[in-house]
């Protein structure tokens, strides 16, 4: 299956099912979810129906939500699945069906519709927190049962696995998750779904919506049960696609060859190197591309930052790879081409995301090369010192999330502490020369 017939053979399941099919909305959260800086979960948009505070248009809804998440940044292009855009696909009840009407839909649209044997699925459901005053859930463990999922292919596992919440408040609520097993070439006999291991792949996540969380980490019933559920697309590609990354999936593979015919053959990077350069070089341009056609432009504060961070760490390894300048464009070229059927906000802002990109890595990619130097004779004396990474920040517009990463390729520590107080004392300065006022961007 495409990544497009994944999309849509969801999609019409649930549609044929009563649900509501809803347009993704925006990376950019409205106004009324101040917890997140981008919309990181397919519920977002909706969160004002699981509250109450709005009437949704109907009482089941099904949506391809664009997400974005940054906290795992590092890990993009080291592991199989880590990525900072992807696209969740999700069916939500508002006061509906609950937990037993959920793992039936899951249930049934995984074997009819998406092929798998019940012999290779298992479900993790939340095991009980004492601090939550939650026992286990029972009554997820009996609709799973119903359906005729062993016992023991139904684990418990704790609240960091199996309890979900969209931010530090709001709506909240245990959840059961569904994992693949994908055999014993991938994993041993000990393990389990839950834990590390590539074995047990999980693919969608039932989240049963019954609490509000106050900021003080008071549970209060929600006046409704509600179902928010999310399947990651991406993850599913790699699964129905038969490959081992999802790099390998349709979606990035025109921009890895991309990556490929760009570089020539040239340079003398490792294999793996190499690899993971062009793997971050597919995420980053699919995110900015994304981001900057919902309204986001790159500055020096909260999602402005987020995007040009991204775009930073893009050039810099386009520039790693020996890439000429100009790279970027082909790049949105390449996304637009790949998704735009689906998204039609990359066609209609092709000529705004161009224009920021050209502009970001003409201005970034002449300081670039001055501040690699300078990195370069840092690191050869085997420390980068906080003073050294401050002035990297501060004149070459180097992140430090990007000298931390290089050093630490190289195996070179950083002071950290150090660029903390020198960037302390620039903004003290700063604010001297201002008259005391105003805040100075970071």
């Amino acid at each position: 299956m495409t990544s497009d017939e994944i999309r849509e053979t969801f999609l019409s399941y649930f549609e044929a099912r009563g649900h509501k099919r809803l347009a993704s909305g925006s990376l950019v959260p409205a106004s009324y979810d101040p917890s997140v800086l981008l919309t990181t979960a397919g519920m977002h948009p909706l969160k004002p129906y699981f509250q109450g505070i709005e009437t949704p248009p109907h009482n089941r809804l099904t949506s391809c939500q664009k997400c974005f998440r940054t906290p795992d940044i590092e890990n993009v292009g080291v592991t199989a699945r880590h990525l900072t855009f992807f696209e969740m696909l999700g069916n939500f009840s508002l006061g509906d069906y609950f937990k037993a009407g959920a793992a039936e839909f899951a249930w049934e649209l995984s074997l009819e519709g998406f092929g798998f044997s019940p012999d290779d699925l298992w479900v993790t459901v939340f095991e009980g927190d004492e601090e939550l005053g939650l026992g286990p859930d029972e009554e997820a463990i009996a609709a799973w049962e119903a359906l005729g999922v062993p016992r023991e292919r139904i684990v418990l596992c704790p609240r960091s696995e199996n309890f979900w919440q969209a931010g530090p408040t709001g709506p909240c609520g245990p959840c059961s998750e569904l994992y693949l097993d994908r055999g014993l070439q991938w994993g041993t006999e000990d393990d389990l779904p839950g834990g590390e291991n590539e074995r047990f792949l999980e693919y969608w996540n039932l989240v049963f919506m019954q609490y509000d969380q106050s900021e003080t980490g008071v549970l209060t019933p929600l006046p409704s049960q509600n179902i928010d559920t999310g399947l990651g697309l991406n993850r599913m590609a790699v699964i129905q696609q038969g490959v081992d990354t999802v790099f390998d999936t349709d979606q990035f593979r025109p921009l890895m060859e991309l990556g490929e015919s760009l570089r020539g053959g040239s340079g003398r990077l490792s294999d793996e190197e190499t690899t993971r350069a062009l793997r971050i070089l597919a995420d980053h341009t699919r995110g900015m591309t994304f981001l900057i056609a919902d309204g986001v432009v790159p500055s020096n504060e909260e999602r402005g930052y987020v995007l040009r961070r991204l775009m930073r760490r893009a050039i810099a390894q386009g520039r790693h790879l020996g890439f000429d300048q100009g790279f970027l464009p082909q790049y949105v070229d390449a996304v637009t081409e790949t998704m735009g059927a689906a998204y039609p906000e990359l066609t209609a802002e092709r000529e705004a995301i161009l224009r920021w990109v050209t502009s970001e890595e003409e201005s970034f990619g002449r300081t670039l090369e001055h501040g690699l130097a300078m990195l370069e004779d840092v690191l050869a004396r085997g420390e980068v010192t906080g003073e050294e990474a401050f002035q990297l920040h501060d004149t070459y517009g180097f992140p430090i999330d990007l000298t931390e990463e290089i050093a630490a390729e190289r195996g070179v520590p950083l002071v950290r502490a150090g660029f903390d107080a020198a960037r302390a004392g620039q903004r003290e300065r700063s604010a001297a020369a201002a008259g005391g006022g105003g805040r100075v961007g970071a």
